[in-house]
């Protein structure tokens, strides 16, 4: 009798042997020569069937479940069965504030009482990545004074293309779907109006349901999912959780798909530009520009959510249940509202050298820039207060940012490569910035290893024979101009205490020393015994101490404190917008950041030299 045929096997060969063994332990082809026969096609032939079913049933089987699943649609079917929908594409926006004056020959009636801006592209603007149109969302209307002046302040508004789309309601079709079918679309932007009787105007503002909690049979919400091709799903109520379409109504959709990151940080009134529509309370429409007063650096745009991501955020989002009761909760909440951001910490007021007590701090490393505008801090804020517990305070609060550079004297053999001093460089640079990007390096509570930045550097290319690195920290802080006021800066690592040499120096700034503007270029360093001194450079770059005693340090916790027995009053500094910035060389040799301090290799301020290893060179 033939011996079983093995059924766990998945690889092609293995497959045809135990086919090959099966045949051969059968009475017709006990002497039968497989490997020179035409039986050998029609055997390969069924082993890749039998592959291709196992390989078929092994991925169906991965993409079937969350933790396994690759394809992205899979991964978003599966992350809907707890109720968790991936974060949209962001659109970057802003604040602006702009106004009209009208002409009273224009109205020898008097003035209007009011101007509306209608939804759709208000603004185009111009940056170094290209052009881009800002909207208006929503209705605006703003009042007009008896000078014909009329105000529009703090307007948000949204980078995209405005689009609309229209259905009908058919209750014979079983199958139809509300599809909104384009990428990048916002889904903070979709605003859904719904017109029930279509011989009347009248329309149903309907808002996007968050959870079955609050929606009764006659709440007018819908639902929205992401499905195929990253494009979104509109599904409205049945009756028992919502207020049901009827038939023949005429659902109306305005959305923006937006240009994601590309947009952030445009920022300058020149830059903008009105193309907006609007009228008067006569219903004339407007036909003059206004004058735009301020406006908000663009922030926020951000890239659908990765796949990655959503593996990561789903479980962890179902855990939360929509409310903020952990630290994982407002993070997870946090990147829900903003997704453009690098790291969140959170922490209590307990936490805190003077406890405040009742609040919860929340510090956002933002993926632009190093802080969050007040513009988006605000919307943060009132985004989580609903989510927020009892009378617990939430406080969004800027990063703590260490910069960490990177001083690397690097030796190669130039027999082993044709590439020169710059082109080593240049793949140092790049072996640090894949570094950089690294999950253990820019984070809250990260760290830069002294024996990983040795070891990426030989690694950078195959001509390396060795190199002299060490670390040094930077922080970044903004004086107040014209202003007198104390700083404390704050490494939040111990610092060398070397008496050869300062271990904390700064930038050049001007000051004005009492009342009056000092022209000269000011630094300050340490005098390696705990105090901080002022001084400038001569004419023959010699340093002339002004002040032993300007500030102090702690060489054991990295604490600087300047202004506190005097303030100090910056008028200008070296760097634009008002940053100076302060280096210091780190006692140990990792680098780790603490608590809310966030870690950033800065690979582009970096100083790496590259030289010719002239040992190596002459043997």
């Amino acid at each position: 009798m033939a011996g079983a045929i093995q059924l766990t096997e998945v690889d092609f060969e293995q497959i045809k042997s135990n086919l090959i063994d099966y045949l051969k332990s059968t009475k017709e082809f006990t002497d039968f020569d497989f490997a020179g026969s035409n039986l050998q096609v029609i055997l390969n032939l069924i082993s890749y069937q039998a592959q291709l079913n196992a390989y078929s049933t092994n991925m169906i089987a991965n993409e079937s479940f969350l933790a396994s699943a690759n394809l992205r649609e899979n991964v978003v079917s599966n992350a809907r069965m707890v109720g968790f929908t991936p974060i949209s594409a962001r659109s970057a926006y802003t604040e602006i504030d702009f106004q009209f004056q009208l002409d009273s020959n224009d109205y020898p009636n008097g003035f209007p009482q009011y101007i509306e801006l209608n939804p759709g592209g208000g603004f185009s603007t111009t940056s170094g990545t290209g052009n881009f149109t800002f909207n208006i969302i929503d209705p605006i209307v703003a009042a007009v004074n008896n000078q014909g002046l009329c105000k529009f302040e703090k307007i948000k508004i949204y980078e995209g293309i405005y689009l609309t789309a229209k259905f009908t309601v058919n209750k014979s079709n079983y199958n139809q779907r509300f599809l909104l079918e384009n990428r990048n679309i916002d889904s903070t932007t979709i605003r859904v109006e719904v017109q029930e009787n279509p011989n009347e105007e009248t329309t149903q503002f309907y808002n996007q349901a968050v959870n079955l909690v609050q929606v009764t049979e006659d709440s007018k919400v819908y639902w929205l999912e992401e499905v195929t091709d990253m494009h979104y799903e509109l599904t409205f109520g049945d009756g028992y959780f919502g207020k049901p379409l009827l038939d023949g109504s005429i659902i109306n959709v305005t959305y923006v798909i937006t240009n994601a990151n590309l947009a952030n940080g445009i920022q300058g009134t020149t830059n903008y530009t009105f193309i907006g529509r609007g009228h008067d309370s006569y219903g004339t429409a407007l036909t003059i520009q206004p004058t735009i007063t301020a406006v908000v650096a663009a922030s926020g745009g951000a890239e659908i959510e990765s796949a990655p991501s959503v593996k990561f955020r789903a479980p962890k989002s179902y855990a939360a249940q929509n409310r903020c009761v952990i630290s994982q909760d407002y993070s997870t909440l946090v990147r829900e509202i903003y997704p453009a951001v690098d790291d969140i910490y959170v922490y209590g007021g307990e936490e805190l050298d003077i406890p405040q007590y009742g609040r919860i701090f929340v510090a956002i490393k933002p993926s632009t820039g190093d802080k969050l505008s007040a513009l988006t801090k605000n919307y943060i804020k009132q985004s989580l207060d609903p989510f927020r517990v009892a009378s617990l305070e939430i406080v969004i609060t800027d990063a703590s940012i260490l910069n960490v550079e990177v001083v690397s004297a690097v030796y190669y053999d130039p027999k082993r490569t044709l590439k020169d001093n710059s082109a080593v460089i240049a793949a140092v640079n790049e072996t640090l910035t894949s570094y950089s990007t690294l999950s253990t390096v820019s984070k809250f509570g990260g760290a830069v290893r002294y024996s990983r930045i040795l070891g990426a550097v030989d690694d950078s290319d195959p001509s390396i024979t060795r190199n002299d690195t060490y670390l040094r920290m930077r922080k970044d802080f903004t004086a107040l101009t014209n202003t007198p006021a104390s700083y404390e800066i704050c490494f939040e690592n111990a610092l060398q205490l070397d008496c050869n040499r300062s271990v904390v120096w700064s930038t050049g700034f001007t000051l004005r020393i009492d009342g009056v503007i000092d022209s000269k270029t000011y630094y300050f360093e340490d005098d390696r015994k705990g105090n901080i001194v002022l001084f400038y450079l001569d004419a023959l770059n010699n340093k002339v101490i002004t002040d032993k005693n300007w500030g102090t340090v702690n060489y054991s916790t990295g604490e600087i404190m300047i202004g506190y027995q005097k303030p100090i009053t910056f008028v200008t500094t070296s760097i634009a917008n008002s940053i100076i910035e302060v280096r210091g060389l780190p006692l140990a040799q990792d680098i780790v950041a603490k608590q809310s301090v966030y870690l950033d290799l800065d690979v582009a301020t970096s100083d790496i030299n590259a030289t010719v290893d002239t040992n190596i060179a002459s043997t």
